[in-house]
């Protein structure tokens, strides 16, 4: 008893120790090899997703193919492991809970094909809605091999896998980002899996889901390219099996198309329509329509006004010998 209490300490010793150093594909792989020595398993999976249609969009597998979730999507929604998990979140429940369930066709025509033949998991819910994580150990045995000790051993542990799963993903933002940077930490289905700096702040002007990436910019995410909203620019960068999102702040003249700032920066410089008009090759009353067009998407109606707000963008944009980030 003694040395399953000092392995148990050593294993959580271990865990936020890793948590606070290795990379998040990284630090979950080495965790579940790390609890094999407290749990015997077959293989491991360790992963996040949406509660309400099952769909699994972070996963860590460990001695087994992560098909054993992608092809699972065809029997999710009947899978009755899956119910009553889903109903005791928090809690650990194995096959054996389920009256019957080896007759089913989750488990035959799924699980028993990957070699779970028992599984033990644990469903958690995370602080961003709707959004759960989980943790499953499969065994390829008939025998009971998840015995109710087993159970309530990982029914403890899981808790502080969560909360050094946490830990790890925000310790990964603080090693990726600048003190005051807007950073975050995405899963492949554009959860935001922690933040840094005023990112959430800044995603509330395109979402209204400060924890998940509007459409648009999650389609964004596998490209690289940059991208820009109504009121925030980004540009994303892949970080094992997740994306780290780094966002900047648009100010007002963003609404403008690029003729249109250019027609205001020589309105505010002092020239007149005329020479305006002469400098760009367009007719005056061309550049009067386009003043009249900016002052309605700025919603102002004076020169004066104009200047301030290109005032204002000129002393925020970062001077040339000043890393910026965006």
């Amino acid at each position: 008893m003694r040395e399953k209490a000092e392995n148990i300490s050593e294993f959580l010793l271990g865990l936020y120790a890793n948590a606070a150093e290795a990379s998040p594909d990284e630090f979950r792989r080495q965790t579940l090899r790390r609890l094999g020595g407290l749990i015997a398993f077959d293989f491991a999976l360790w992963g996040g997703g949406r509660a309400e249609d099952r769909r699994v969009s972070d996963l860590t597998a460990l001695g087994q193919t992560p098909r054993v979730i992608e092809d699972w999507s065809a029997v999710a929604d009947t899978d009755a492991f899956c119910d009553i998990a889903l109903n005791r979140i928090g809690q650990t429940a194995r096959f054996d809970d389920v009256e019957n369930y080896r007759r089913t066709p989750a488990y035959n025509e799924h699980w028993k094909r990957f070699g779970a033949r028992q599984m033990m998991a644990t469903i958690a819910a995370e602080p961003q809605d709707g959004y759960v994580s989980f943790v499953g150990l499969c065994a390829d045995t008939e025998t009971a091999v998840f015995c109710d000790a087993a159970r309530r051993l990982k029914h403890a542990l899981m808790p502080h896998l969560s909360a050094a799963l946490r830990i790890n993903r925000q310790t990964t933002l603080c090693r990726h980002a600048d003190r005051d940077e807007a950073v975050g930490l995405i899963g492949r289905d554009g959860w935001v899996l922690a933040s840094h700096g005023c990112f959430t702040e800044l995603l509330r002007g395109e979402s209204d889901r400060p924890d998940r990436l509007p459409a648009a910019l999650r389609a964004a995410l596998p490209t690289g390219s940059p991208w820009q909203g109504r009121t925030v620019a980004a540009i994303a960068e892949r970080l094992g099996e997740h994306y780290l999102l780094r966002l900047r702040h648009l100010g007002p003249l963003a609404r403008l198309t690029g003729r249109e700032r250019e027609i205001a920066q020589h309105y505010v410089d002092g020239l007149t329509y005329r020479e305006i008009a002469t400098a760009l090759r367009i007719a005056p009353s061309t550049v009067r329509n386009h003043i009249f067009n900016l002052y309605g998407k700025l919603d102002i109606a004076s020169k004066i006004e104009l200047a301030r707000l290109c005032g204002r963008e000129a002393d925020a944009a970062p001077r040339p010998d000043v890393p910026h980030s965006g």
